[in-house]
């Protein structure tokens, strides 16, 4: 403590003194003098901001380790690299770092953000003593924010198990990279509120922001009475998407969960429960299956990594299906990691479509490549459809995916009576082999190759499909080839 502040301190103690031992000349001046209230409240408004302002009078050029420590204590990050702290009295008592680097308590090594004018909020009681001020809350303003997945597991961390004292995040953005340090996302932050409510016992993180151009909302909150469980929701807007999370830590290692995704007019809830060696996921008997219900069985094993899962999807038209299915494969076939091996059945047992039915796609993951091998799709009472040897190529910027087919007739008479095929052009039939091409861009069909059991292979035509009408036209065009060879 140097010597201006001992006299500093000293000058307030006495005045405080003085205060107090004329406080009944005071009262009695007030009491006494048409202007005594009037120039009561000049002194004690005089009182007061010589109280608030003493402290830009101290000497703060060798406070940053004294800083340093109490956001430490109350914020559970460090703060590295100090330069400039000055204090400002307006709007309201609080500290300003002109420059300064932060980092997780857990990971010293790790930055976070190099971050410009952090403000610190700092309570009014014990102003006058610079040693015992107390933090409030910090504010960081206009940060980038460089995450890998180590930041994200100390920050889950932090938000487990830290008590710490308010921090408000402002107009912001978030890089997140991979192992490569490659930027993978980046979502804009508007606004951060990460604090306690003591009063309810809850811990909350608040988030609005903006993923992949789209805003979001997210709120997580866990309470401390049950300290075993907490919940989450993040809502997107455009398009309408939401997920509701519950954990509960139970006594047996594993933590129990249950997801309920709801997009558009579609629900998945998922139950499952998970430790560091496996996610098992569960149908659960208290959910009510309808037509807007979907679910996820199977189990994920973590260590080595393989999946084997089944995912039922309800009301959902086949073409919204095969877009998103698609571009992600195509997506996922480009990054496909060599450990990422296993099964995934999704089955479309209503495909909202009036030729097709039950849909399973057997997707399996295997070093670095993704087949679609021994997936199928039902044409109602006729017979099934095959797929084999899916590929996926670009051509003129958009996106192309294509497949060999085998379609078994189930029903002739029913075959040749939905594609209008006349009598005298019918055969035996009982298999279809050819070649389809799915633009994902535009949603239109290609056939080529059609070969009727087995025949010897023809000159080679293709055909674009749009709709029914043009599949019907398509299917009797190629019996009348047959009957004129």
């Amino acid at each position: 403590m140097n010597k201006y502040h001992l006299k500093t301190k000293r000058y307030f103690l006495k005045t405080k003194s003085y205060f107090l031992k004329r406080k009944s000349y005071f009262n009695n001046f007030i009491k006494n003098n048409p202007l005594g209230s009037i120039i009561g409240i000049i002194i004690i408004l005089s009182s007061i901001s010589i109280y608030f302002i003493i402290p830009t009078y101290y000497n703060y050029e060798n406070y940053d380790n004294e800083i340093q420590k109490k956001i430490l204590k109350d914020f559970k990050l460090n703060l590295k690299n100090i330069k400039g702290i000055r204090y400002s009295i307006l709007p309201a008592p609080h500290f300003k770092i002109e420059e300064c680097d932060i980092y997780f308590s857990e990971s010293p090594e790790e930055k976070l953000a190099n971050v410009k004018n952090l403000k610190i909020n700092v309570f009014s009681k014990n102003l006058h003593i610079k040693e015992k001020i107390e933090l409030k809350n910090i504010i960081l303003n206009k940060i980038d924010f460089d995450l890998q997945f180590t930041d994200l597991k100390n920050f889950y961390n932090h938000l487990q198990y830290s008590i710490s004292k308010p921090i408000y995040i402002k107009n912001s953005n978030l890089f997140f990279r991979d192992k490569k340090k490659e930027i993978i996302s980046i979502s804009k932050i508007k606004k951060i509120d990460y604090f306690i409510d003591f009063q309810n016992k809850d811990k909350n993180l608040n988030i609005l922001g903006n993923l992949f151009g789209s805003n979001f909302t997210f709120a997580w909150e866990k309470n401390f009475s049950n300290s075993k469980f907490s919940k989450s929701n993040l809502k997107f807007k455009n398009p309408n998407f939401n997920i509701n999370n519950k954990f509960n830590k139970s006594n047996n290692g594993f933590i129990e969960a249950r997801t309920e995704l709801i997009f558009l007019e579609n629900n998945l809830d998922l139950n499952y429960k998970f430790n560091k060696e496996k996610i098992e996921f569960i149908e659960s008997k208290n959910i009510i299956r309808n037509n807007k219900t979907s679910k996820l069985i199977g189990n994920v094993s973590l260590n080595p990594f393989f999946l084997d899962l089944k995912l039922f999807l309800s009301n959902i038209a086949i073409e919204t299906a095969l877009n998103n299915i698609l571009l992600n494969l195509y997506r996922s076939n480009q990054v496909v990691n060599f450990n990422f091996n296993g099964d995934l059945k999704i089955y479309l047992d209503q495909v909202n479509n009036r030729l097709l039915e039950n849909f399973i796609l057997n997707i399996r993951f295997h070093e670095e490549k993704i087949s679609l091998n021994e997936s199928s799709l039902d044409l109602k009472k006729i017979g099934k459809i095959n797929f084999y040897n899916l590929s996926f190529y670009e051509r003129d910027q958009k996106l192309f995916a294509k497949s060999k087919i085998k379609f078994d007739v189930i029903d002739q008479e029913m075959f040749y009576r939905k594609f209008q095929v006349s009598k005298k052009y019918r055969i035996d039939l009982n298999k279809i082999n050819f070649e389809a091409e799915y633009n994902v861009d535009d949603k239109i069909y290609y056939l080529s190759n059609i070969n009727f059991n087995e025949n010897s292979k023809k000159e080679i035509t293709f055909y674009e499909v749009n709709n029914i009408q043009q599949l019907n036209y398509i299917v009797s065009k190629e019996f009348k080839k047959i009957s004129s060879e």
